[in-house]
């Protein structure tokens, strides 16, 4: 699981789950595991989502470092 902001960002755009998934070209359920779940996209699906919300990835999707110790 990974860490995400993409439903903060979606929102801040102003931009529904389906809105999103119509135009990145995938499924609400998709976007819904991304944002609930922290299920990771591939490659294409994180580049795709990032053009359509105008975003780096590193702005929405980033892994949480945990130092044990």
């Amino acid at each position: 699981m990974v860490n995400n902001s993409l439903r903060e960002v979606r929102k801040e755009v102003g931009m529904s789950i389906s809105e999103l998934a119509r135009r990145a070209k995938t499924s609400r359920q998709t976007i819904t595991n991304i944002e609930l779940y922290g299920q990771v996209p591939n490659g294409l699906l994180m580049i795709s989502i990032c053009e359509v919300l105008k975003r780096e990835p590193k702005e929405i999707f980033f892994a949480e470092i945990v130092h044990h110790g």
